[in-house]
């Protein structure tokens, strides 16, 4: 049953990311490249924000979080399918609806593309993994 419920969740995935595709491959980026960089900007800060201070609150608990694993919580913390399908589920006649799109499409190209492919390195830095022979 398990494993229907996760392929179940990759089809879902991927009609998001297939829908997504289809309407961002008419969106431009250029007027965007600031308000792009900034949503980033916040987005990582909004995840330290989450992490960092809820960890330290049980810094002392028996639910404390070490500091290498309250890194992988930052950086792991990837993001798509769900923001892509509230972005494309607001009313096209909502004011500025194709930024909003698009500036969440750049939002989780970053988290895929640099947070995703940095993440094994990272996991190799704080030695979680063991770097190959």
């Amino acid at each position: 049953m398990e494993t229907i419920w996760e392929y179940a969740a990759f089809l879902a995935n991927s009609l998001v990311f297939i829908l997504f595709g289809a309407q961002e491959a008419e969106q431009h980026f250029s007027g965007l490249w600031l308000a792009i960089l900034l949503a980033i900007a916040l987005m990582t800060l909004g995840r330290a924000v989450a992490i960092y201070p809820l960890c330290a609150v049980f810094a002392d608990g028996a639910l404390k979080v070490e500091s290498r694993h309250q890194h992988i919580l930052f950086w792991g913390g990837l993001r798509g399918a769900l923001a892509l399908a509230l972005a494309l589920a607001r009313p096209d006649d909502l004011p500025l609806h194709n930024a909003i799109v698009t500036i969440t499409f750049a939002v989780v190209a970053f988290s895929v593309f640099a947070q995703g492919l940095t993440i094994t390195p990272l996991l190799r830095r704080l030695g979680q993994i063991k770097c190959r022979p």
